[in-house]
């Protein structure tokens, strides 16, 4: 152990370390923009009888949740529509739909 400490200390500023599981730096950091301003994003419709949720922009909502900027107007099968600064607009889910089988109901 003393061994691993002197070799430790025996690197200088230039030679630090680097941690091979980080992701090398990819120049200087860009602001992300505001959530409001990057749109609507559907992840995920999620429907059972009589229930209908989506996933928007990484929040769970329900047709007139409203969050930022967003109002959510309708969840289909399809997709979202809502209203966003004043605009309506309709959010198409881009991944075909995967049929969800029920387990039988236990007794």
């Amino acid at each position: 152990m003393a061994a691993a400490l002197a070799a430790a200390n025996s690197l200088r500023a230039s030679e630090a370390l680097v941690d091979p599981t980080r992701p090398a730096p990819s120049g200087p950091a860009r602001e992300q923009p505001p959530p409001e301003a990057a749109g609507v994003r559907l992840q995920a419709i999620v429907s059972r009888p009589g229930s209908r949720v989506a996933i928007v922009n990484g929040r769970i909502v329900r047709a007139g949740d409203r969050f930022t900027n967003i109002f959510i107007e309708e969840v289909t099968p399809e997709g979202v529509r809502y209203v966003q600064g004043g605009r309506s607009g309709f959010a198409r889910l881009q991944h075909a739909a995967l049929p969800v089988r029920s387990a039988p109901a236990r007794k």
